[in-house]
């Protein structure tokens, strides 16, 4: 492997984070249209800049995939959101680094716990969520079960 990717913390809303998100909410509304009634955008880059986490990872200098943390109102708990890799770069493990990077940044703001949502026509993402130890659950928070919806977490500290 290449190591030519760099992970840094970014402002969601630079040019780099905006392009991202773009990409993946352009993406899930092509993979799951009938799910229109669930945004795909409970959080806003506002939002995600006040948590304070959100990675841009950079292959070669070239914004290449990004993820964030979102509070929750359940105690020692955030949730992942706007975990994307662009597809030229899949396959470099660059989500499992991504990954990494929030599960340190939880640990440094007190999380014990962390959710996502995926979905089930995102087969390599579920495999990245499982190989990295996050296991399947119910619905949280705003979040509710449908068939478009895979929810996961994993406590820290846990492999």
């Amino acid at each position: 492997m290449n190591d030519d990717v760099v992970l840094a913390m970014e402002d969601p809303r630079g040019a780099a984070g905006a392009a991202l998100i773009g990409e993946l909410t352009e993406l899930l509304g092509a993979l799951y249209p009938e799910d229109s009634d669930e945004i795909a955008v409970p959080w806003t880059v506002d939002d995600i800049a006040r948590a304070g986490a959100f990675v841009v990872a950079r292959a070669g200098g070239e914004p290449a995939g990004c993820a964030g943390l979102a509070p929750m109102a359940l105690e020692r708990t955030l949730e992942i959101v706007r975990m994307y890799v662009r597809p030229g770069f899949r396959g470099r493990r660059i989500a499992d680094r991504l990954l990494a990077a929030l599960e340190a940044a939880a640990q440094a703001r007190g999380a014990q716990v962390l959710m996502l949502r995926c979905g089930p026509r995102q087969p390599e993402a579920l495999k990245v969520y499982e190989r990295n130890g996050y296991v399947r659950r119910e619905p949280f928070a705003h979040h509710r079960a449908h068939p478009t919806n895979v929810f996961y977490e994993k406590r820290l500290g846990s492999r």
